[in-house]
């Protein structure tokens, strides 16, 4: 996930490290073990409900910091590709100064532009928690710059030809988005079969066929107006995904009997979904800014420098060398490494209570955050990836690190419940949903 540069994964001493209870070659084992028997795919998709608590008027509601922290992950992660993964937390300080700390783990942000993006998507925020006039519409504006920082990851959502694509694509042969419509199309006789179904049936395909076209148009816009067009082609798609009778028509496909063609057909929609998302959050970000003026009124920014690969020979795939920390985990090591004392016996915050993810958690970030016990468990995908990591630092202090051999062994128990529970293969599950189309 990371390039080799980095912060050491591995300064603890052998009579002080997290691997006390199980051991590192053991826990990388049975994971492999595990892979072997589900194809890496331990659990179906997870997906959890946040029940809001009772907070402080001053702070952001438990679903309004989730939605927050999600949607400043999904900008933050602009490469294209399983690699390109964020994490975000929101620290909210009240004393001595009311400031959103908005801390980011992403491999990304070695690029500066990409932090120069970030930054200007803070001020857009900032201006509109305080109060502004304005030419332009703030999440119009917001989406610009959105569209602007992401449209080499857009244009490959949509296979365009405007795509250039990367190297490890180089030997696959999709065809364009558009053209997956007119299969897309074709189930909707199959989701209304009656005549008393027929004005349903007609509409759907009329909206299908209408953002098609807007498709097919776009690829032969001019690289001038390529900004442009980008915008207005996730604009649209919003409009699509948030229609009633889409949202209808994608529910009731997803309940058909699968076939390889209905599964095609659902796999289009939710791309469509990642597309009108953009939008989404453009308006999103901007609306909890206009309605927690006192939070978004100034905004900080800090970058966590990632963690380097660590070789390993204990892999499920042969070509795997490396073992890494992802986002999420980095995010919940920081939380919990020892800080420097700011000097200032009146500071007072808000800790984050949940980690926002541009992506569905694996299954094996999902369970540490779930054993750790300090953050909100998001959802997670369910693939196992063996080459996750997590630092063992001298840093750490004794309780700290206690809790996390705890946490491990705790994991490794539910791999080896797993293991003898006996084969259930999974098909590869999508690592990232944005459900516009199901609200």
């Amino acid at each position: 996930m990371y390039e080799a540069a980095g912060r050491p994964v591995r300064t603890a001493q052998r009579n002080s490290t997290i691997w006390s209870r199980v051991s590192e070659d053991e826990f990388r084992r049975n994971l492999v073990a595990l892979e072997e028997r589900t194809n890496a795919v331990p659990s179906g998709v997870l997906v959890f409900p946040l029940q809001e608590e009772t907070t402080d008027t001053l702070r952001l509601p438990l679903k309004v910091e989730q939605h927050v922290a999600d949607d400043l992950a999904f900008l933050a992660a602009v490469q294209e590709g399983a690699q390109s993964v964020a994490a975000v937390c929101l620290e909210q300080h009240l004393r001595p100064k009311a400031v959103l700390r908005i801390r980011i783990a992403a491999a990304d942000f070695k690029d500066e532009s990409l932090r120069a993006a970030m930054t200007h998507i803070c001020d857009i925020l900032r201006s509109v928690s305080r109060g502004g006039s304005y030419d332009v519409n703030p999440a119009d504006e917001l989406l610009d710059q959105i569209v602007k920082r992401h449209q080499y990851k857009i244009l490959g959502r949509l296979r365009s030809r405007k795509w250039e694509k990367p190297q490890y694509l180089a030997a696959s042969h999709k065809k364009p988005l558009w053209k997956d419509f007119e299969n897309v199309i074709h189930r909707v006789q199959h989701v209304y079969p009656t005549k008393k179904e027929k004005a349903q049936k007609k509409n759907v395909e009329g909206l299908l066929k209408a953002l098609a076209e807007c498709y097919s148009r776009f690829e032969d816009c001019e690289r001038d107006e390529l900004i442009l067009q980008l915008r207005a082609l996730v604009k649209s798609t919003y409009e699509f995904c948030t229609c009633r009778e889409i949202g209808q028509f994608a529910a009731r496909l997803a309940g058909l009997r699968p076939t390889t063609q209905i599964a095609a057909a659902v796999k289009c929609l939710h791309q469509l979904e990642k597309i009108g998302a953009y939008e989404r959050v453009s308006i999103d970000l901007v609306g909890s800014a206009l309605q927690y003026p006192s939070v978004f009124g100034d905004v900080e920014l800090e970058y966590l420098s990632p963690y380097a690969s660590v070789p390993t020979s204990l892999a499920y795939e042969p070509w795997a060398k490396t073992c890494h920390v992802h986002a999420e985990i980095q995010l919940v090591i920081d939380s919990d490494l020892p800080k420097v004392a700011a000097g200032n016996d009146d500071c007072e915050m808000f800790m984050p209570r949940v980690v926002g993810t541009s992506k569905y958690l694996c299954y094996l970030c999902y369970l540490f955050i779930k054993y750790h016990g300090r953050f909100i468990a998001p959802n997670t995908h369910g693939r196992l990836y063996d080459q996750w990591t997590v630092p063992d630092l001298a840093e750490y202090h004794d309780k700290t690190r206690e809790h996390y051999a705890k946490v491990l062994a705790e994991i490794n128990e539910v791999v080896l419940r797993q293991i003898a529970e006996g084969t259930c293969w999974r098909a590869e599950p999508m690592t990232s949903r944005q459900n516009l189309l199901l609200q």
